[in-house]
């Protein structure tokens, strides 16, 4: 398990090999590098299945019937934030092999197993020197992390049920964070939906402000894409302090497709965030419950959210939809067509 890290020098529409490193694991998405004041930051993580035994292995131990006993294996993980100090750039025509190998990433630090044992990262963000980083196996540590570096430690830790999949600043100096994740019970099952808010003022001692679960119920199921696709999310600031609206689609499906009056849903809902709260706004179905199974095209519109002049517009599935944003009433609605030929038919969700 490595991962690869290639830098390049761009000169118009020219690019070059300017270096080269790497770090042992896999990293999450985007948000697992950073680069300031000359230093590549890296969150990746090391997952571990041993013992591992081969055929070749001298000797299996064996039951009274001559079968192999195999050992239970065990599974490790290792996060680790890696600190790189960048290559200065140089000119890869008038360099020869030898010299270019100085154009390799150099370690300057590293804060190594970061969370408990058996538990990954789920969500990082870097600003400027600090980090913010969750893993996640049963319960949610919220680390924050100092990565100056000559002196990477961790700073403070919060550890709270649940687990946060994206990491959102809201104020200046990036230490209040709207979270959207995943609620879970003592052993780990994901519950529901849930939105937090943290405030990391004290980095030696970062708070929960404030939690908002969706839904909670066992035969009920909830997501929303802003876990994966950090695109869906949206943040509309208000005059105020650290006050804002929050707009994310969500979907909550219940299991019991036969129950025509389960709690299905699949639009945008919005939230009134602030120190003080998270409350639910409004919400926008982009389809009835009832019609979850009919019939649509395979393809479907990104979940996305665009605010003009006080109304919000929401694409998802297979509809567009526009609506007040203080009211909640209806501008418009534009339905995607539906196909003529049943063979060509899928369900709503997929």
């Amino acid at each position: 398990q490595t991962t690869y890290l290639l830098g390049f020098s761009l000169d118009g529409a020219t690019a070059r090999p300017a270096f080269l490193g790497t770090v042992p694991g896999y990293i999450m998405n985007q948000y697992s590098l950073s680069v300031y004041q000359g230093h590549l930051r890296v969150a990746s993580t090391v997952t571990s299945t041993f013992p591992v035994w081969t055929q070749q292995d001298a000797e299996l131990p064996q039951d009274d019937q001559g079968f192999v006993i195999w050992p239970r294996p065990i599974f490790s993980v290792n996060n680790t934030v890696t600190i790189f100090e960048i290559p200065t750039p140089f000119d890869v025509e008038s360099t020869s092999t030898a010299n270019s190998n100085n154009q390799v990433l150099t370690q300057v630090a590293s804060i190594p197993s970061l969370g408990k044992e058996g538990e990954r990262f789920t969500s990082v963000r870097f600003f400027k020197n600090i980090c913010y980083a969750v893993t996640f196996l049963r319960t949610d540590p919220f680390y924050v992390l100092d990565l100056t570096p000559t002196d990477a430690k961790v700073l403070g830790e919060l550890e709270i049920s649940g687990f946060s999949s994206y990491l959102h600043s809201i104020n200046d100096d990036d230490t209040l964070l709207v979270a959207v994740g995943q609620e879970a019970d003592e052993t780990g099952r994901i519950l529901g939906v849930q939105i937090t808010l943290f405030d990391a003022t004290d980095p030696t001692n970062p708070i929960q402000l404030q939690r908002f679960v969706v839904e909670q119920e066992r035969d009920v199921w909830s997501s929303s894409s802003v876990q994966w696709d950090f695109k869906a999310f949206r943040w509309l600031p208000l005059p105020g302090d650290d006050v804002g609206i929050l707009i994310m689609p969500l979907r909550v499906v219940a299991y019991d497709r036969t129950d025509k009056n389960a709690p299905n849903f699949d639009g945008f809902f919005t939230y009134d965030v602030s120190r003080d709260g998270i409350s639910e706004r409004l919400s926008v179905s982009h389809v009835r419950s009832q019609d979850f199974y009919g019939c649509y095209y395979r393809a479907n519109l990104p979940e996305r959210s665009l605010v003009f002049n006080g109304n919000v517009t929401t694409m998802k599935g297979h509809s567009v939809v526009s609506t007040d944003l203080d009211t909640g009433e209806q501008r418009w609605k534009l339905d995607m067509l539906k196909p003529t030929d049943i063979r060509e038919c899928n369900v709503w969700l997929f």
